[in-house]
């Protein structure tokens, strides 16, 4: 699958100033032409220059033309005069404008496009079926997912068009479509769109070009690429990605870890499990997950808590991770015999936290908002519960936290008072992002021993990759 660069400049100084920095680059460059307001086809065209698609997007189409139909054919047969490698038009100008182009076209080929900015509908083969009879070279389609399945209806579209033997570029655009475009080559789109930066992206969901390059190696998936990848709602702050997918670069794997931004875990599940090899489940599935897998070992089994799947000839296995790397940081840092442990939390992470600390002979106690919750997992544990109301009257050696708070977008930053910490008292917080959480950095300025939740991240994460290494060989 080829990578191409995709500008929208807003006038001629732009365009050229950008064409001019990657000047020397081997990819594609899409110059969305809509957008600039002093254009000159010509100067834009002149070569020596890179191979271009030229794009004139109507605004109902996510573009900023807004001129007649004879405007727009004036446009695109000056860009096939020209020479443009590609030129881009909307399968709604309709099949007789595109024939008249092509009809000109020589050396340009043209890309017949569809847009859909709402929506991902389940009758894109007839579409694409449509579209097949305006001759054009190559074929484009665009829309919107409003949830991760979506991703399927443009995966199986690909697959038909592989075996039509036939150019289909299709992604999904928004959160929820991400992983379409990094995944494209695997099920045979013939290019993915990238922006330069964060900043210019041209399009919703849009990834940057260094992200499809170096981190994900976009145009190196194919078919046999084994895919892995994190399943939680959020994901945005996972190192997952980074942490996996240079594993895999380095013993040169064909695998590839991506982020699933999952709403239902059922419906995931049934749509993706024939195309997964491996995941790493995070909030808020980590109990959830067990219904839906096959097996698990002894850690799952007693403690109902799984942050990690492994597809094995086609049965999926539950592990958790978690709980192995919670004890090698907690026996590493301090001896629990005796200890009080305080607990942070009423979710999978807190309570893999409570059942490592008591595997170890501490005196534990879950502290949540909600009395219910936190007297739920303390019935199945065995150990004491209160709520954070009452923190005031415990005295730990050791606290926990397994909630979200103080991570990176979370509404609230502190879920305990810089009072309620000791000197010489152990603060262990899961979350890794940021490294250093209000937390951490209240207990070291108390005196406090602390330990990162990203120590917690990479020692999971290496018990993780390995599952997923081994699976692969």
């Amino acid at each position: 699958m080829k990578i191409c660069l995709s500008i929208a400049p807003n006038s001629m100084q732009d365009a050229i100033s950008k064409l001019k920095k990657y000047r020397h680059t081997s990819e594609l460059i899409e110059v969305r032409i809509d957008g600039i307001h002093d254009l000159n086809l010509k100067q834009l065209l002149q070569q020596p220059r890179q191979k271009l698609i030229i794009t004139n997007r109507r605004k109902t189409e996510g573009g900023k033309f807004s001129g007649s139909a004879n405007q727009q054919y004036k446009t695109l047969s000056e860009a096939i005069r020209l020479e443009a490698e590609y030129i881009d038009v909307e399968f709604s100008w309709g099949a007789e404008f595109i024939r008249r182009l092509l009809s000109q076209s020589n050396a340009t080929k043209i890309i017949c496009s569809h847009h859909n900015l709402k929506k991902t509908p389940n009758n894109l083969e007839s579409l694409y079926h449509q579209m097949l009879k305006t001759g054009a070279q190559i074929f484009k389609i665009i829309t919107t997912a409003n949830d991760i399945t979506d991703n399927k209806i443009i995966f199986d579209l690909l697959e038909q068009s592989r075996k039509d033997k036939q150019k289909l570029i299709a992604h999904c655009m928004g959160e929820e479509g991400i992983i379409s475009r990094i995944l494209g080559g695997k099920f045979g789109s013939y290019l993915t769109y990238a922006s330069i930066t964060e900043e210019s992206k041209t399009a919703d969901g849009q990834v940057t070009y260094d992200e499809l390059k170096n981190l994900y190696h976009a145009d190196q998936i194919n078919k046999q690429t084994r895919i892995f990848g994190l399943v939680g709602n959020p994901v945005k702050q996972s190192q997952g990605i980074y942490f996996h997918n240079k594993l895999f670069s380095k013993k040169q794997l064909n695998a590839v870890y991506i982020n699933f931004l999952v709403g239902d875990l059922e419906r995931f599940f049934s749509t993706f499990r024939d195309i997964i090899s491996g995941l790493s489940i995070t909030m808020p599935f980590k109990e959830t997950i067990v219904t839906f897998v096959d097996q698990v070992d002894s850690n799952v089994s007693e403690l109902g808590v799984c942050n990690t799947v492994i597809k094995q000839k086609g049965t999926f296995i539950g592990y958790n991770t978690d709980l192995q790397a919670i004890i090698t940081l907690l026996m590493k840092n301090v001896s629990l015999k005796g200890k009080k442990v305080v607990v942070l939390g009423t979710g999978a992470t807190a309570k893999t936290m409570a059942f490592a600390s008591m595997l170890n002979g501490s005196k534990t106690t879950i502290v949540g908002r909600n009395l219910e919750k936190a007297k739920k997992i303390a019935i199945e544990l065995d150990c004491e519960y209160t709520t954070l109301d009452n923190l005031h009257s415990l005295c730990p050696d050791l606290l926990m936290n397994g909630t979200s708070v103080g991570m990176n977008g979370s509404d609230r930053k502190r879920i305990v008072p810089k009072s309620f910490l000791r000197k010489n008292m152990i603060v262990f917080d899961a979350v890794y992002n940021p490294v250093t959480t209000p937390l951490l950095q209240d207990a070291a300025q108390t005196g406090c021993k602390i330990i990162t939740g990203l120590e917690l991240f990479e020692k999971q994460a290496k018990l993780q990759s390995k599952l997923f290494v081994d699976s692969i060989k």
